[in-house]
């Protein structure tokens, strides 16, 4: 069976953009081909800077041609009262290449229908890709798209070549006057020129001939393996061989070669994340640490590998000492803002952070400060904190954002946090207070965690809220793919510390998110948008709700019991006691005791829909049941309830579990729903005064799905 190629040959496209393409390019591939009832072993994409590739392995050589028998318009309809066929007869016919006369008829559901038998002839796998190829390379996704020469078409650089080979066969087909062929190129200096290819089995290895890896898996390992024996070579260990560096690199060349870098030894002195971030965000270079490390920030050598494109011999100089130039004056910036910088203290940098906007109709940086530090208070107002942890947050509330208005920021704004932190410590601030600074920003990528430490984590939480509450007051909010202040990262951010960090902490984002309302609204209630506050609460708990639900389900808590939780009321109320119910049911749900409160719970939450009363009287039970229900309830459940005062919801289901037997028995010999008005309101009160206590965990009723044998 034959095997196909596809490659888009183009200018060099973003290295950050090949990846999702090179993934919607393969399953775009597959789909297409399954939906055309085309078989094939497999489908692989690849990718390099200057093309887009997908190979597709053992190719049926032709569609299975399909017979279908397809029901048409009632025969009724389809011939008039001469018996001359009508156009609903006519069109039937024609749709499938058929005359009326070539029309069957049979009854369906007592009315008589005309029947056509099709038969659909395969095609063969080359007409096939000649019609799905060009499709898939106009569905492929990238920002901002672009137009080049007379062309209409958009793509994300020009495209230069197209390769279309099932086996030895050129798929013709065109985009916009660019012909598909068999000829492709190799590296751009290192092997310039065309390659021509007889079949798609010898593409990888025609095009390694000419200095290109097509396959990016390849050229990964052989960029680990060249940073990891450089490195050896130096005698450390190299950094950021785990991050998205090492993605962007990979996507940056097609013949990747280490080259080593020295830099001077007393840039050393400086923080190594300051240097690693002029070395990673600005050159893409491989920072190198010592083997043994220090117990500070000091642990680089004073060399980087940077990934060449080029492994000729006499450009390796050139290369190297072309780089070298370049960190050397990007650290020489360094190091002169850094000890500048520190001419002026932190807090004294006040007044330029109140001329320095966050967002136009929200203020500056000041006011964002001031409202960091009354968040700071209200925590510190409902949260058992130690005196110390108190101080040291609302001292880092103070002081965290004032580094955005040093020049080193300015610089180098991936630095925010850490230029703060460094300053503080400098300052002599304590510990926790400089750890806070710079961890507050956490976590600041899609590789990078939580804060560690406690006060980073709260300063942390109320930073990311007073973004997405103020942006959403702003009507900034995410739509679509669209989110350009990252408000979604934010939100799961804030997600992720209080399910991680603060799981024990009784932390109200719901008054929080109050407490911000009532700082914006003056703010905006008079602007042109206007301050619909209940709409704004609304969105923002719905957009910080919607990622606490799908963090939960990623972490392995089954849908029904997150449902049933998060349902009775606000998650955002208490964060730590969603973490509490959710575990309550998920060990009730191992064993047998706590199946039966789910049937229990369920049923009674199913009999309860609507209004109820909780005032029992004892003289309207006229069942023994009813009673003896009643009985058991009050002395087992609320007796010891109201002696315990702290009865936790474990210990109150707990409790309930021995009433089990009376609540069935009660099921099995009364009728809650007498149609005696008043028995009727006293039996559903007396469920409801059980029932409370279910509620307080969850919504049984939307545990049924996971009882098993229903309700009963």
């Amino acid at each position: 069976m034959p095997d196909y190629l596809l490659e888009i040959g183009t200018e060099e496209l973003p290295a950050g953009q090949i990846n999702e393409a090179q993934a919607k390019l393969e399953q775009l591939m597959g789909d297409s081909l399954k939906s055309h009832n085309l078989a094939f072993d497999s489908v692989k994409a690849m990718s390099t800077p200057r093309r887009l590739v997908v190979m597709v392995k053992n190719v049926q050589a032709k569609q299975e041609t399909t017979s279908n028998r397809v029901k048409g318009p009632k025969v009724q309809q389809a011939f008039a009262a001469d018996g001359k066929p009508t156009p609903q007869a006519t069109g039937f016919a024609g749709k499938y290449g058929l005359t009326v006369e070539q029309l069957e008829r049979e009854e369906v559901g007592g009315a008589e229908h005309l029947f056509a038998n099709v038969t659909v002839v395969g095609k063969t796998a080359q007409a096939v890709f000649q019609e799905i190829a060009p499709g898939l390379v106009g569905q492929l996704p990238f920002e901002r798209p672009m137009c080049w020469g007379s062309k209409t078409m958009k793509f994300s650089r020009p495209i230069r070549w197209i390769v279309s080979l099932l086996d030895d066969e050129v798929v013709e087909f065109q985009l916009e006057g660019l012909k598909s062929g068999r000829i492709t190129q190799g590296h751009r200096i290192l092997s310039p020129g065309d390659i021509n290819l007889k079949n798609p089995s010898e593409y990888a290895e025609k095009l390694k001939n000419a200095k290109v890896i097509v396959d990016p898996a390849e050229r990964r390992q052989t960029i680990e393996k060249g940073v990891l024996a450089r490195a050896n070579e130096l005698g450390g260990d190299a950094r950021q061989l785990e991050g998205s560096l090492l993605d962007e690199v990979v996507n940056l060349t097609e013949w990747p070669h280490p080259v080593v870098g020295e830099f001077g030894k007393e840039y050393l002195e400086l923080p190594d994340t300051l240097i690693e971030t002029i070395m990673v965000h600005h050159q893409r270079y491989f920072p190198i640490e010592k083997k043994t490390k220090n117990g500070d920030d000091n642990n680089l050598l004073p060399y980087f590998i940077t990934i060449s494109n080029n492994d000729r011999k006499e450009a390796y100089d050139s290369i190297k000492q072309g780089n070298e130039r370049v960190i050397k004056a990007r650290l020489a910036d360094g190091k002169f803002f850094y000890f500048d910088d520190q001419k002026t203290k932190l807090s004294d940098r006040k007044e330029s952070l109140d001329q320095l906007t966050f967002q136009e109709g929200l203020g500056s940086y000041g006011e964002k400060v001031e409202r960091l530090v009354m968040l700071a208070g209200q925590i510190v107002d409902t949260l058992a904190l130690d005196s110390n942890v108190k101080m040291c947050l609302e001292r880092t509330a103070k002081l965290c954002k004032l580094d955005l208005v040093s020049n080193l920021v300015r610089e180098l704004p991936e630095l925010q946090g850490y230029v703060g932190s460094w300053y503080a410590k400098k300052e002599g601030e304590p510990p926790e207070i400089v750890t806070a600074i710079s961890s507050h920003y956490a976590p600041r990528h899609t590789d990078d965690g939580i804060p560690k430490d406690a006060v980073g984590q709260l300063v942390s939480a109320i930073d990311k809220l007073d973004n997405v509450v103020g942006l959403f007051a702003l009507g900034k909010k995410p739509s679509g793919s669209s989110d350009p202040y990252a408000l979604r990262r934010q939100a799961q951010g804030l997600v992720d510390i209080l399910i991680q960090g603060l799981s024990n902490k009784p932390l109200s984002i719901s008054a929080l998110i109050e407490k911000l309302l009532d700082e914006f609204e003056p703010k905006l209630k008079n602007s042109k948008r206007g301050f619909k506050r209940e709409e704004i609460r609304a969105e923002v708990n719905d957009f910080i709700t919607q990622r606490l639900k799908a963090r939960l389900l990623e972490s392995g808590k089954g849908r029904e019991i997150i449902d049933a939780v998060l349902s009775i009321k606000d998650p955002l109320v208490d964060v730590s006691d969603v973490l509490k119910r959710l575990a309550l049911i998920e060990s009730l749900a191992k064993t047998e005791e706590g199946l039966a409160l789910f049937r229990v719970g369920n049923r009674i939450g199913r009999i309860l829909q609507g209004p109820a009363g909780d005032e029992v009287s004892e003289t309207l039970f006229s069942e023994d049941a009813e009673k003896k229900l009643w009985a058991k309830f009050t002395k087992d459940v609320e007796d010891v309830i109201a002696k315990e005062k702290d009865a936790d919801n474990e210990k109150t289901l707990k409790l309930i579990a021995k009433v089990t037997p009376e609540i069935d028995a009660f099921f099995e010999k009364v009728m809650v729903n007498d149609p005696d008005e008043q028995k009727r309101a006293n039996r559903r009160a007396l469920l409801n005064r059980i029932y409370k206590h279910f509620a307080a965990v969850a919504d049984f009723p939307k545990l049924q799905p996971i009882i098993p044998g229903g309700q009963n």
